[in-house]
């Protein structure tokens, strides 16, 4: 799987309007992993769907919890600090933040296995579900397709 591609898909996707709203959300208020996410629907507009999620998590969680969950809380905390210095802290902690997500799409493409799918949302689906986070099916099923319609992207196969 070629990362720089999913890399650009990821960064438009999150750039659309409403996207990183959304995503960063469903981030607090289930843990949600955005990349693992992201790159779900990639995989789902290139008509492929992941053999496994759980081994793609498993792939990832080292990295995700030793690095970039870390990152993300340093970046936080330094939001509130209200000195110049901090701040400049705070915008290099949000860069490396940034690269440490971009290995991690790195870590999903060399660990993937994927089989066919015939409908692009069936791995977003598949990963946003109630069987993995604490969200109903309807909450599910409402975020991805606001996700989806931010996106523009077709919710069926082309």
């Amino acid at each position: 799987m070629n990362a720089e591609e999913v890399w650009t898909f990821t960064v438009e996707m999150y750039g659309r309007d409403g996207v990183a709203p959304l995503c960063l959300e469903l981030q607090e208020r289930c843990d949600l992993d955005v990349n693992m996410l992201l790159f779900m629907f990639y995989l789902g507009q290139k008509g492929l769907a992941p053999h496994s999620i759980s081994a793609l998590e498993n792939a990832v969680r080292d990295w995700r919890e030793q690095v970039i969950v870390p990152l993300r809380n340093t970046r936080r905390f330094l939001r509130n600090a209200d000195w110049e210095s901090a701040q400049k802290l705070r915008a290099k902690v949000k860069s490396d933040e940034l690269s440490a997500e971009r290995i991690e799409q790195e870590l999903l493409c060399d660990a993937v296995e994927t089989i066919p799918a015939g409908d692009p949302m069936a791995p977003a689906r598949a990963y946003l579900s109630p069987t993995r986070f604490d969200l109903s099916q309807p909450e599910c099923d409402a975020a991805l397709e606001q996700l989806r319609a931010c996106m523009l992207l077709s919710p069926k196969a082309q």
